[in-house]
């Protein structure tokens, strides 16, 4: 394993150092540069290659921070509103101009010639791209992205009153492991009551989207959209009759598994029947498991669990904070970890591409099932920052099937080492919580 900080180097001759691609009047200029560039070798294309992908990586940055922004601060409305300006503004124009970009790459290509075993991959997504585009489809993507910014908001801001006091959906979650079963009822009725407030909120935005994602995809030529996004996402190796013969595999083994898993959580609870409050309490009546306090002590556990796995992983988790930050990416933080009202739902890790710093949003409440998010995000962390040095960036990323590769692979991996040996940190101190909490991620 190298590369293990990211690289200092993040700017080419051709991209300036201190460009605002948030602005189309910006990149506008250095696009038909990349137009008009005479290219007359393969050497020249190589060089062209690379130039385009660090001025597609400003723009990418660009948008990563004006996201990042938006999802840790969903009542901010200068926030919101600087984000819905760069979609309404930019993707609009940049789409169509990444369009005449492909198509050149590809006649370039055609042209001069590029070694198979290195760019076979980048071009064959590259000709797919060519192939997809629909310039019908660019006020579409705009849409679905404002849709998506919208469902953020309307979760973001759901919160309920409970045991005297205003919760996030979040945090609301570790009542479900309380032993107390009318507690947990109270609590996931609650939670429910304030979901159905919404619910034709929601309803709308869903029923927007998948009308619109059918519209993209019979505008390019497909039945339906799942076609479309298998070509999209770039999945060559394997089509819909895989994952059809998947998910009847899954209907057939795993299915009858979690039915058996239920049952027996049932008779072992004595309920009849088993309700959705009865899914997430220990069925021997073991208190709930509170593996860390806050993000600053789930980081320090985080590192100190690495650390045991391969102390080259700790040192790049180091890197990226302490756990405290709540500000977004603002200053360049590379973490908000902790839940709060106003931060949107759910967990990503968001590598910035220009500057090469990858970015954990999660909404922490101390949960065990926090820490196997938070392993599984450094697992992405990971896998962007060990590409740092790769100088094409297409290939500082891959499909999002291989990238959950590395994230699921350090939440299995860490098992044997989120235990507190007695002159370290970690999130179980008994062999019985270590235990119980390996059955949990196991189980789902």
């Amino acid at each position: 394993m190298t590369n293990l900080s990211p690289a200092t180097t993040t700017s080419t001759a051709f991209v300036p150092a201190d460009l605002d691609a948030s602005r189309w009047e910006a990149i506008e200029p250095m696009l038909k540069a990349l137009e008009s560039r005479e290219v007359r070798s393969t050497g020249d294309l190589e060089r062209w290659l690379v130039d385009r992908g660090e001025l597609e990586a400003a723009c990418s940055e660009a948008r990563a921070n004006l996201y990042i922004a938006m999802t840790c601060d969903t009542d901010n409305q200068a926030a919101q509103q600087a984000y819905t300006n760069y979609i309404e503004s930019v993707p609009p124009r940049l789409a169509p101009a990444l369009f005449e970009l492909d198509k050149r790459q590809v006649e370039l290509e055609r042209r001069h010639g590029l070694n198979a075993d290195r760019y076979g991959v980048l071009m064959r997504g590259t000709r797919a791209e060519v192939e997809l585009f629909r310039a019908e489809n660019v006020p579409l993507d705009t849409r679905l992205s404002l849709l998506s910014q919208k469902y953020d908001q309307v979760v973001g801001a759901m919160t309920v009153q409970f045991e005297g006091r205003e919760q996030t959906l979040p945090q609301m979650a570790k009542y479900q492991e309380q032993t107390n079963r009318f507690t947990r009822e109270a609590a996931w009725r609650a939670v429910a009551k304030r979901r159905l407030q919404d619910a034709d909120a929601v309803d709308a935005l869903y029923d927007e989207m998948i009308r619109l994602r059918h519209k993209v995809a019979t505008n390019a030529g497909f039945e339906n959209y799942v076609g479309y996004a298998f070509k999209a996402k770039h999945r060559f190796d394997y089509g819909v009759k895989e994952c059809e013969e998947f998910h009847r595999g899954v209907e057939e083994v795993v299915v009858p598994l979690v039915r058996a898993l239920d049952a027996k959580r049932a008779k072992a609870l004595g309920v009849d029947p088993l309700r959705p409050w009865d899914l997430a309490v220990d069925v021997k009546g073991r208190a709930p498991l509170r593996p860390f306090n806050g993000g600053r002590e789930l980081m320090t556990k985080a590192v100190a669990t690495f650390d045991r796995l391969d102390p080259r992983l700790a040192k790049m988790l180091r890197t990226l904070g302490t756990g405290d930050e709540k500000s977004g990416g603002k200053n360049g933080e590379c973490l908000d970890l902790d839940t709060r009202k106003g931060k949107a739902p759910g967990g990503y890790q968001y590598m910035r591409d220009r500057s090469r710093k990858p970015f954990i949003f999660m909404n922490a409440a101390g949960l065990a099932s926090d820490v196997d998010t938070m392993l599984h995000e450094a697992g992405h962390a990971f896998h962007s920052m060990l590409c740092v040095d790769e100088p094409l960036l297409a290939y500082r990323s891959s499909p999002i099937e291989f990238a959950e590769v590395a994230s699921m692979t350090m939440e299995l991996l860490s098992l044997p080492h989120l235990g507190k040996p007695a002159d370290g940190e970690g999130f179980y101190a008994s062999e019985e919580d270590l235990a119980r909490a390996r059955r949990k991620q196991l189980q789902g």
